[in-house]
């Protein structure tokens, strides 16, 4: 179990104190975890057990722990030894069967299974979550139990953490500690890309040769030239509400675009409207005009799309002559008439998408080809307020949706709603359709989501709004919402609503483009399969997914999924024509910037069915439109699906269609057959398909409609079920007479997916007549099969002309057709389904009190009010508990208040939920204007507090009673509406004042209520209240001590100074500092005095120094004088920072690790998980203050980083004897060598080969500039709380250092003698500079050439331009775009200023880069520095302030070195798995990435 130790270790000594590993499953056996059975074996599988064909996926490092030893059949349990609960959530990654308590991940407490995991018949870990709040303090075993014999009969679990982030990230998959992607091999052209064995990538365009940039979707014309979406907008004019939190408000409240272009307007002075249209979306077309297989030619095919509402341009899809483009808020069709390159024609589809900011990236998306022979598209929680050609309405202003619409623009419909990102749609070789949806950043999954017809998938942009914007709603602390309580998120689970559809499948954590197989090209593997991009901000996490959709009853699953490539920045993928995968590489970053490449992946001779690929690519350049009848039907044979859809709707132009697809459906080729009955859809549907340049298509004949029809009905016998479903599907949009339709017993089909679309049919065409059999099918399914069950609903909600007719159903005996009708009912906001909220079902009563309180049916609210006065009668859970209570609110009447305030003295309901009630009713009388249950913008009138006063008072007392936060909340209410409670005397206010067991916010509460009523011995007591032990309460006493009467308090407060309680002694100062006189300055002086001679450090300093500023005693301003000179003149460096050592919060410390906007230490250092967790290239200081007891180690750490740098985040500057050197940082050092991690590469260094080397320098910037006293003093305090690591310090694992020959290393040639004219350098200047330029390679690359972080100096305009700029970049910093070498770079934190350096560092280190990496300009003297000096604290500066630099590079000076390439190491791939603080730490403003979400 060593191994298993010493990665504990490790893992724990990576994350913070609220977080503990607890069980990381690694090693050669189960420790004291007890095995029973032989279902677990021995120890850990690496990956797979014996017998088993296909690994497990995505669990964490080498093993894990799986229960199918011996096969499905064996049998047993693993068990932990016993643990105590501290931490609120318990998450781990679980993969396996499904068999509830029997193939489970169970938690144990007194024995009994309190919470349970089981798997998603998958092989690929999943992440399970629990909440144990309940649990805290209670001892507890982890258990994982196989008792299941049958096929998925096993469990699989790894890495079981204990936690207060419910955001995990799990380590990922390694192979011997190395990462490992089963399947995929490094790219031999882009290093750090992992592509498909037999595959072979290429870079077809870049931003560099082709201006490709921000890429975001892709198509490809007939002609197989390449159009490319660029969003040149995203976060810089296409805005984000969490960039702007003043206007969030104003949002949630839009509900057409024309709402939002007054928003703009009501905020432009925030946020100007020349920002919002400075910069246009653009579509990019790509070709290869001279046919030798590269992209030669780049044009514009269209831009000028920079309107204030514009959004991403997120969506291209080339058909028949015309290029499809989503840009919220319009869908475009783009023609280009003249052959040009570029369009002129612009026609609008439909308009009226993005009703709301929301998040940036939440647009329109698309679009794919249909096998109706319509447009199919999505559309994000942005919202939409549409009114269609035809005049049809659809108003989602806070939720995405899937549409469709005719080619020509016409028939746009809405067909699935209640998505928040959705991008892209794509179908499989049957016409299912499937997008995939982002997550939410609560712990919740990205999700596969199978669209059908009348679908609701459950989200609305409110949803976030009760996470994120959760203050800006009026809400402090973070509440419960639907989403996440009610599980919508998750798979199918009992607690879900039955209003919407669970997801298929969770996959990816950034989703973006999607595509299918077309079942020609590429390798075989991926035949029938989906891809979809996982994008994450940068390279190194993004990816892209492959995976397996299968029908499974009426809906689907996913029945496999792996890793497709790997450290691609992939945001959209497609086939080509000609069977290659191509893809568009954001490079990094969620924000527009001059960067973008077009990626090919391509199988050569590997290419799956290559001569048929070949051919689609013919056969799409030749077209369709030409083509007869019969080549037409011909190519319905094709294995191409696209080329089999498009011959389908080409064939629905013909003259003969009807019998050609007739034909069709008779085929021994299934395939043939489905083409065939799509056809006639079409058919019976509208016709022929519109080509899209048609005003409007030609619409047949009713004879030919009916025809089509008549034929599809024939189908429905026949004895493949895949046929009758396909049939049923078309005939849905068929416009004949349904009640020719026999659809009796395709209602009670075998097949659960026939009578899944019968019953769809049933809705859609309102066959009214199968009412009985639609109910009777709900009997049968009994809610077992939840797609079914929706295209049941459906069926209610078409058929029912009157509500009344599924009222009706409150009386059937089967509670799955009361539950259907319940959900209908909802649907049709009819007010009926408030008969149902007494049902004697709990599930469909929460279904009909969810349908009236989360759609605000004001009327049918004060039914589900009464239900407050019996709680009784049923069992309620928390959340519902909380609709209630809420609803109460919002009817607003005295009595719905007395209801609130019985429910709150009921100790039998939740304490939380009680006090929910409590806090309402604090904000009767002004309601927030948002719905603090769902998020909504649902303003309330102003209310009469007088209303409610007699039933506050009648009830307090009794409150008043309890304890806890009851009791401090009922207190509130008292203040609040300045109640005259007689119980509530001054007798018992003191009594409860005096009651150390009660809570100090109450008994704070209760003392400054009987302050306000100014009893007698008022001032004895609150003196006596003053040395509490409570900081609430003492502080209360003290405060109203001054207040009332300032000489009478001076004994009091002068004693409470010295307080051992640091929180109280700072206030103190700051009371003392508003009274008058002699005496209070005595004090002052006397303590300034003892501070003094204390050297400072006391843990009120920073604030009695404070107050004594603004003292006008001469004595006191002379201590003060005294105070100061002593410590800038100690002899010890660090005693100008004493005031900081003592006295700190860690709570604003650890505020300020987070989200200093200079410091920025979280871009570095890590101290807990999840999606905000902080970086990896500085020491990870989770249990820091175990290994360090010295405050003035963190001072020193903090003020002078350079002085104290851990092992493994120093760089140092090697000089070899053969006059070689080398940068790299220093991970150990012995006697006889260095070991050194150059970039990536672990290299060992002779000790006998080395000249001189540096020490160790550190790039973390001196954080007592930037910090002020208090800041650092909170910061000293946060780090000396991190006392909790788990047992362990860091222990790196096993790695391999190769020897490094300096022979090898290029050598810079001795400085030549400075020819006349030329520029004369100073070697010991350039050394010195080299020295310094270690920090600043650890942004700009160590040869000058940029990173991610920051942009290149080799043959920057810029640093052989005006002296002045570098200057005043090093002295302020440097903010906004900026070019360099015909690149833009804008990093969000910008670059912070290098003002610490001495005037001599500063010259040195830009005459270093003037003159380095090909580089030459003349030296900038120290003198030149110091002459700018009064330029520091001024505001980071901008490009636009700076002289323009030339372009033009001048010929290295002479003495300066050449700039060095060596190839030799770049063969040694070696990752190292320490921590590279040099690649990726940033100085002083650390240029970073932000970190949210393309898709969020």
């Amino acid at each position: 179990m060593l191994r298993t130790i010493l990665a504990s270790l490790l893992l724990t000594a990576l994350l913070p104190a609220a977080t503990r590993v607890f069980q990381i499953f690694e090693g050669d056996g189960w420790d004291a975890w007890k095995a029973e059975g032989n279902a677990f074996g021995a120890a850990p599988a690496a990956g797979k057990t014996e017998g088993m064909e296909k690994s497990f996926t995505a669990f964490s490092n080498d093993s894990l722990a799986a229960s199918n030893h011996g096969g499905d059949s064996s049998k047993g349990s693993l068990t932990s030894p016993e643990f105590t609960i501290a931490e609120p959530h318990i998450t781990f990654t679980i993969a396996g069967g499904d068999y509830a308590g029997k193939t489970a991940a169970q938690l144990l407490v007194d024995g009994k299974v309190v919470r349970e995991a089981v798997g998603k018949q998958t092989l690929r870990l999943g992440t399970a979550l629990w909440d144990v709040r309940e649990f805290s303090g209670k001892q507890a075993k982890f258990r994982l139990l196989d008792d299941e014999s049958g096929e998925w009969g096993f469990i699989a679990v790894d890495h079981v953490t204990f936690t207060d982030d419910p955001n995990q990230n799990f380590p990922p998959t390694t192979r011997e500690g190395k990462a490992f992607v089963d399947g995929l091999v490094p790219a031999e052209s882009v290093a750090g890309i992992n592509i498909p064995i037999d595959s072979t990538l290429t870079v077809e365009a870049t931003y560099s040769e082709h201006q490709l940039t921000s890429p975001t979707a892709i198509t490809f014309d007939e002609q197989g030239r390449i159009y490319v979406s660029e969003t040149h907008r995203y976060r810089d004019g296409v805005e984000d509400d969490r960039d702007n939190l003043f206007w969030y408000l104003d949002d949630l409240a839009t509900k057409t675009t024309g709402d939002r272009r007054a928003l703009h307007e009501k905020w432009k002075h925030k946020v100007p409207l020349a920002k919002l249209t400075a910069k246009s979306e653009l579509i990019r077309r790509l070709a290869d005009t001279d046919g030798d297989g590269k992209l030669d030619e780049s044009k514009v095919f269209a831009g000028d799309f920079k309107d204030v509402l514009d959004g991403t341009a997120a969506g291209v899809f080339f058909y028949e002559g015309s290029l499809y483009f989503a840009c919220i808020p319009k869908i475009y069709m783009l023609r280009d008439t003249d052959g040009d390159g570029a369009s002129d024609e612009r026609k609008i589809v439909e308009e009226g998408f993005g009703v709301r900011i929301s998040l940036s990236g939440h647009d329109l998306n698309g679009f794919t080809l249909g096998p109706d022979g319509r447009i199919y598209g999505t559309i994000g929680d942005r919202g939409l307020s549409v009114v269609t050609k035809e005049g049809v309405s659809y108003d989602y202003p806070n939720e995405g949706a899937a549409f469709r619409f005719e080619p020509d623009g016409s028939g746009f419909e809405i067909f699935h709603t209640g998505l928040r990102n959705p991008k892209e749609i794509a179908f499989d070789a049957l016409g299912n359709a499937f997008s995939v949806d982002n997550n939410s950043d609560q712990g919740d999954a990205a999700r596969i989501v199978y669209l059908v017809e009348g679908g609701d998938s459950g989200w609305q942009m409110e949803h976030q709004a009760m996470h994120t914007f959760h203050r800006q709603i009026g809400l402090k602390d973070l509440p419960p919402n639907r989403w996440m309580a009610e599980k919508m998120w998750e798979l199918e689970n009992p607690v879900q609503p039955a209003f919407m559809l669970p997801p298929t499948a969770h996959l990816s954590s950034g989703p973006s483009g999607l595509t299918a197989h077309p079942g020609t090209g590429f390798l075989e593997s991926e035949a029938g399969r989906f891809l979809i991009c996982d994008y994450r901000g940068g390279a190194a996490n993004s990816s892209i997914w492959s995976f397996e959709m299968k029908p499974k009853g009426a809906g689907m699953e996913m029945t496999d999924s792996r890793p497709f490539a790997w450290g691609i920045a992939a945001t959209d993928v497609e086939y080509s024509w000609d069977g290659k995968v191509y893809v568009s590489d954001f490079i990094n970053g969620w924000k527009s910037h001059q960067d973008g490449r077009l990626l090919s992946l391509g199988a050569g001779a590997k290419t799956w069915r290559a001569p048929d690929a070949a051919s689609a690519a013919k056969i799409m350049k030749e077209g369709f439109e030409h083509r007869s009848a019969a080549e037409l039907a011909n190519l319905l044979k094709h294995l191409d699906t696209r080329i089999r859809l498009r011959a389908q709707i080409a064939l629905t132009r013909k003259s003969d269609a009807l019998e050609r697809f007739s034909t069709a459906t008779a085929s021994t080729n299934f395939l043939v057959r489905i083409h065939g009955i799509q056809g006639l859809g079409i058919l019976a549907r509208r016709g022929s398909v519109p080509l899209p340049a048609a005003e409007f298509g030609d619409i047949p004949s009713a004879k030919t409609r009916a025809e089509a029809e008549t034929k599809l009905i024939t189908l429905l016998a026949d004895k493949d079920a895949e046929i009758r479903a396909q049939t049923l599907r078309a005939l849905a949009d068929g416009k004949g007479d349904a009640n020719a339709i026999p659809l009796g017993p395709l209602l009670a089909d075998a097949s659960l997916r026939v009578r899944f679309f019968a019953a769809l049919l049933v809705g859609k065409r309102k066959m009214i007549g199968y009412y009985g059999p639609i109910c009777d099918l709900l009997r049968e399914n009994d809610n077992r099969d939840v797609h079914l069950r929706h295209a049941c609903i459906y069926a209610l909600q078409g058929m029912a002309d009157k509500p009344a007719t599924l009222a009706a159903l409150v009386t059937d005996e089967s509670a799955a057709v009361r539950l259907a009708a319940t959900v209908a009912l909802r649907r049709m906001k009819s007010a009926a389904v408030s008969r149902f909220i007494t049902d004697a079902d709990p599930k469909i009563a929460d279904e009909a009190i969810r349908a009236i309180c989360d759609n605000d049916m004001v009327a049918q609210r004060p039914g589900v009010a009464e239900l407050l006065d019996d709680l009784s009668v049923r069992t309620w859970s928390p959340f519902m508990l909380r609709r209630l209570v809420h609803n109460a609110f919002r009817i607003g009447t005295p009595e719905n208040a007395d209801r609130l305030l019985k429910f709150a003295a009921d100790p039998a309901q939740p304490e939380v939920v009680r006090q929910e009630a409590l806090r309402l009713l604090a904000i009767w009388a002004e309601p927030f204007p948002a719905d603090q249950l769902t998020g909504h913008f649902r303003p309330l009138e102003k209310r009469d507090p007088e209303l409610i006063r007699p039933i506050l008072v009648a009830a307090l007392p009794g409150l008043l009673k309890q304890d806890g936060a009851i009791l401090t909340a009922a207190l509130g209410l008292v203040g609040t509406y300045q109640l005259d409670i007689p119980a509530l005397d001054e007798e018992s206010l003191r009594t409860m004042v005096r009651n150390a067991a009660a809570p100090a916010p109450a008994r704070a509460i209760a003392l400054d209520l009987l302050v306000r009523r100014k009893p007698e011995n008022l001032g004895t007591f609150l003196t006596q209240m003053a040395s509490d032990s409570s900081d609430a309460v003492a502080l209360t006493a003290l405060a109203a001590i001054a207040r009332l009467s300032p000489d009478a308090a001076l004994p009091t407060l002068k004693a409470a100074v010295d307080s051992p309680n640091p929180a109280r002694a700072q206030k103190i100062w700051e009371i003392l500092a508003q009274l008058p006189g002699d005496s209070v300055d005595d004090i002052f002086t006397k303590k300034l005095a003892e501070l003094r001679a204390a050297n400072g450090i006391s843990p009120a300093a920073i604030e009695l120094t404070a107050a004594a500023k603004n003292r006008k005693s001469p004595a006191v301003k002379e201590a003060l004088a005294a105070l100061e000179e002593s410590l800038k003149s100690h002899p010890d460096p660090l005693a100008k920072w004493n005031t900081s050592l003592e006295g700190g919060d860690p709570v604003a410390g650890a505020a300020l690790f987070s989200s200093h906007p200079a410091g920025e230490c979280m871009r570095c250092h890590r101290a807990e998980e999840g999606h905000a967790a902080g970086g990896e290239t500085a020491p990870n200081l989770a249990g820091i203050a175990t290994r360090h007891t010295d405050r003035r180690y963190f001072l020193e750490s903090l003020v002078s980083p350079g002085t104290i740098v851990a092992p493994g985040f120093g760089t140092v500057l090697v000089d070899f004897k053969n006059g070689a050197s080398l940068t790299g940082n220093l991970i150990a050092e012995s006697k006889d060598h260095l070991d050194i991690d150059a970039t990536g590469k672990l290299l060992r260094v002779s000790r006998s080969d080395i000249a001189s080397f540096t020490p160790p320098v550190s790039p973390m910037p001196p954080m007592g500039d930037l910090l002020n006293p208090g800041e650092l003093r909170d910061m000293i305090a946060w780090l000396a709380s991190l006392s909790q690591s788990d047992g362990g310090k860091k222990t790196a694992p096993a790695v391999t250092f190769v020897s490094l020959d300096p022979a090898m290393l290029p050598v810079a040639d001795k400085p030549a003698a400075a020819a006349p004219g030329s520029i004369a350098l100073d070697p010991a200047v350039m050394k010195l500079g080299q020295q310094q330029f270690l920090l600043c390679g650890a942004c700009h690359g160590q040869q000058g050439e940029g990173t991610a972080a920051g942009p290149p100096l080799a043959g920057s305009e810029w640093v052989t331009g005006p002296e002045e700029n570098l200057i005043r970049i090093q002295l302020r910093g440097l903010q906004g775009p900026i070019i360099v070498k015909g690149q833009e770079y804008n990093f969000p934190a910008g670059m912070g200023a290098l003002a610490y350096q001495t005037d001599d560092q500063i010259s040195a280190v830009l005459t270093y880069i003037r003159n380095s990496f090909g580089n030459a300009a003349p030296p900038i003297a120290a003198a030149a520095i110091a002459a700018l000096r009064s330029e520091v604290g001024k505001p980071m500066i901008t490009a636009a302030e700076l002289i323009p630099p030339l372009a033009a590079v001048p010929k290295p000076a002479a003495g300066a070195p050449p700039a060095m390439v060596s190839t030799k190491y770049q063969a040694l791939v070696l990752e190292s798995t320490l921590p590279k603080w040099i690649a990726a730490a940033v100085l002083l403003g650390l240029l970073a990435f932000m970190a949210q979400a393309f898709r969020k």
